[in-house]
């Protein structure tokens, strides 16, 4: 399974996901190294720039998940067992691991095989969606309906794909600005602005294929960028990286442009496709090597200590990513495909 992925890596969205992974080891480094009274406007730049990771994440995701042949009578069988082999399985080593140093080093607490598995079942369920990996519970709801939804998206025109980005950014403003007006408007972020840019993401390509339409996005996007970094010095951070429009308009640019003028010389695409085969695994540890690089080194306040150990924490989190990926997570995946007969369905 392993090597028919590879093999189908595209290394000019590898990169993409390259970059929205360093952005996402950044973006937690920011408030450690960056942030006091006198650099909120610098802290809240970089918070907005390197936030755009998610958008980025979700955009791939959508990007490759609705690529389903419709008419395969085994579908959803292959879809669900794939997801659950690439996905969840790595997702709960990674879990289990980051449950151990929630435990041990956030908590103190005494680690018994009982007090574990207690503790394991609550943090699934009502832990880690609070932390930073509410990002695949986002992307795992968006997952299951991707065999449904797939029959609507593959046959949108473009006509359709232009009313929905139309759309979805109206919500979008809904969604943000209705709050001003000191309205309990109670709709959660994840379910417009990650789910709206996992669909976009299959989608944007086409509606941005003409030189028109890019030029127009090119110029729109640098400006709501701007807009939405205005509102939020003006004191309103209400979904301001989340599901505001500008903030939408902003990502789609910046995607749209990675894509079409960002290419990876011939001598950078082995270490490219390593990064990005690894990218879930560094995404699920990285916070706690960062942990681990605070108590070990006394890094400087300022950009140079931020600097440091972002650079330490990307090198560690890969280092230990490949580690996992390469020995139990491999040999998980090769287990539970041969105890359950997917061999048929992986390959």
């Amino acid at each position: 399974m392993v090597e028919k992925i590879k093999k189908k890596r595209d290394v000019n969205y590898e990169i993409i996901r390259v970059m929205a992974m360093v952005m996402v080891i950044l973006e937690h480094h920011i408030q450690k190294f960056i942030y006091t009274d006198g650099t909120q406007h610098l802290y809240s730049l970089l918070d907005a720039i390197f936030t755009l990771s998610m958008p980025l994440f979700f955009y791939l995701a959508g990007r490759f998940a609705f690529k389903l042949n419709l008419e395969d009578k085994t579908l959803y069988k292959k879809f669900y067992w794939k997801k659950a082999i690439g996905l969840i399985v790595p997702m709960l080593i990674y879990m289990l691991i980051k449950n151990w140093h929630v435990m041990w080093y956030h908590q103190h607490l005494d680690i018994t095989p009982l007090s574990y598995l207690k503790h394991f079942g609550i943090a699934l369920v009502n832990g880690f969606n609070y932390m930073e990996y509410w990002f695949l519970y986002v992307l795992i709801g968006c997952m299951i309906a991707v065999p449904f939804t797939a029959r609507m998206v593959q046959n949108m025109k473009d006509k359709d794909k232009k009313a929905f980005l139309i759309v979805g950014l109206i919500l979008c403003a809904l969604t943000t600005y209705i709050p001003l007006a000191k309205v309990n408007f109670s709709v959660h972020y994840y379910f417009i602005g990650h789910v709206l840019s996992f669909y976009l993401g299959f989608m944007l390509e086409d509606i941005f294929k003409e030189k028109k339409a890019k030029k127009l996005l090119y110029i729109a996007a640098p400006i709501c960028f701007a807009i939405n970094m205005a509102i939020i010095y003006a004191g309103f951070h209400t979904g301001y990286k989340e599901t505001s429009p500008f903030y939408m308009i902003g990502a789609m640019g910046l995607f749209i442009f990675l894509r079409n003028h960002i290419k990876v010389p011939e001598k950078f695409e082995k270490p490219v496709l390593f990064l990005g085969k690894h990218s879930l695994g560094v995404y699920m540890t990285h916070m706690m090597v960062m942990y681990t690089i605070g108590e070990l080194i006394d890094l400087p306040f300022g950009i140079v200590g931020f600097l440091v150990a972002s650079l330490l924490c990307l090198i560690g989190s890969t280092l230990l990513a490949f580690i996992l990926d390469s020995t139990v997570i491999k040999w998980l995946q090769k287990l539970t495909t041969k105890v359950f007969k997917l061999e048929s369905i992986v390959k």
